[in-house]
C-alpha cells in the first residue's frame, strides 16, 4: 500500500530537523549500521550541509499517529566531483569515465531511513518512489548486506560496485543504480 509521501525544501526541514535527527539516531544506532556515538554526534552538522546543497528535496511519511517515520533526501550530482570524499570513493571504484556515466544528470538519494518499528510496511517503498518518480536516473549508497538492499533490488535497481573497505568501518558498502542507468549505459560490465 503506497503512503503519502510529503514533498519538503531545505527550509522545512530546518524546521523539522530534531525529529529527523532523532528518527536518524534511532535508525543508525540499531543493527545492521551501529554507528557509534560519535558517528551519531556527526549527524546534524552532515544534515546541516545536505540543506545546503543545490536542489535538495526531502519527502517524509508519517503513521496514522503523525508521528515522523520515515525521510529520504538528496539531490541532483554535481558536476564538478573534485573535493568529496564520496564522489573520491565513487571514481576509486568504478574510474573517472565510469562514475561520470552514473552520475550525469542523476539524482543521488543521499539518505532514506524508516522507523524500526515501521518497517516492512510500504514506507521505504514509498519514500523512495516518490523522490525518484521524476528522475529519468538515479542513485545510491548502501550495504548490500541491509534489508534495504533487497527492497531496491525488487523495485529495480541494481548493485552497480562495491565502495573500498575502509569507507564505513562497520559494513561493506555498495553503489545502486536505478534499472534504466544499466539498461541504457551498460553498467552490467561494472559489477
Amino acid at each position: 500500500m503506497p503512503y503519502p509521501c510529503h514533498r519538503h525544501d531545505a527550509a522545512e526541514v530546518v524546521s523539522m530537523s530534531a525529529d529527523v535527527i532523532a528518527l536518524y539516531e534511532h535508525c543508525y544506532g540499531a543493527s545492521p549500521w551501529s554507528e557509534t556515538p560519535e558517528q551519531l554526534r556527526a549527524y546534524p552538522a552532515r544534515l546541516t550541509r545536505s540543506l545546503a546543497r543545490p536542489g535538495f528535496t526531502a519527502w517524509t511519511v508519517r503513521d496514522d499517529h503523525d508521528r515522523l517515520v520515515g525521510v529520504c533526501y538528496g539531490w541532483p550530482t554535481p558536476t564538478d566531483l573534485s573535493n568529496n570524499h564520496l564522489y573520491k570513493a565513487l571514481v576509486d571504484a568504478l574510474g573517472l569515465d565510469a562514475t561520470r556515466r552514473l552520475v550525469h544528470g542523476a539524482f543521488e538519494v543521499a539518505e532514506l531511513f524508516v522507523h524500526p518499528d515501521a518497517r516492512g510496511c510500504g514506507f521505504g517503498r514509498s519514500l523512495l518512489n516518490a523522490a525518484t518518480a521524476d528522475r529519468s536516473t538515479a542513485w545510491l549508497i548502501t550495504s548490500p548486506h541491509v534489508p534495504a538492499a533487497r527492497l531496491y533490488q525488487h523495485l529495480g535497481w541494481r548493485q552497480i560496485t562495491l565502495l573500498p573497505a575502509d569507507f564505513y568501518p562497520q559494513l561493506p558498502l555498495a553503489v545502486f543504480g536505478r534499472a534504466e542507468i544499466n539498461r541504457h549505459d551498460g553498467w552490467g560490465t561494472l559489477v
